[in-house]
């Protein structure tokens, strides 16, 4: 289920210069496709300013989210691999996956398929080294 979310949706650069950029970026394929109102983007920055770094899943992967009344359209993952890192607080991440969740049950498939792949190091480490969108969706 992962692979289909984030078919179209997977953003490659080589760097980026602060986490809320990241966010912004990693984002702007569900905006762009309507899955979020900008104002999903926001507060999910937001949050993360008042809650701290809850977002980060592991030492290089953060999943920026908010809840579904916060402007989620339709369901939606989208992924911005970076080059370098960039900080999440004290944390290097290089993998950013934006969660839109409609509902608060519909995208459980997807977490599950989530968490199978952020357990599995070594396929996180070519993710990372991963110069295409293709290569991605081959690792997935």
């Amino acid at each position: 289920m992962i692979k289909e979310l984030l078919k179209s949706n997977i953003q490659i650069l080589p760097q980026v210069d602060s986490w809320e950029e990241a966010i912004k970026i990693a984002s702007s394929p569900l905006l762009e496709k309507g899955y979020i109102e900008p104002r999903y983007i926001d507060t999910m920055i937001s949050k993360v300013n008042e809650l701290g770094f809850y977002i980060v899943l592991s030492e290089d992967v953060a999943m920026p989210h908010s809840r579904p009344e916060d402007g989620v359209l339709k369901m939606g993952m989208a992924m911005l691999k970076l080059d370098k890192p960039v900080k999440f607080g004290n944390n290097d991440i290089q993998i950013v996956i934006t969660l839109a969740a409609k509902d608060n049950e519909s995208h459980i498939d997807a977490l599950t398929n989530l968490v199978e792949l952020l357990n599995d190091d070594e396929k996180i480490k070519k993710i990372k080294l991963a110069k295409t969108n293709q290569e991605i969706l081959e690792i997935i």
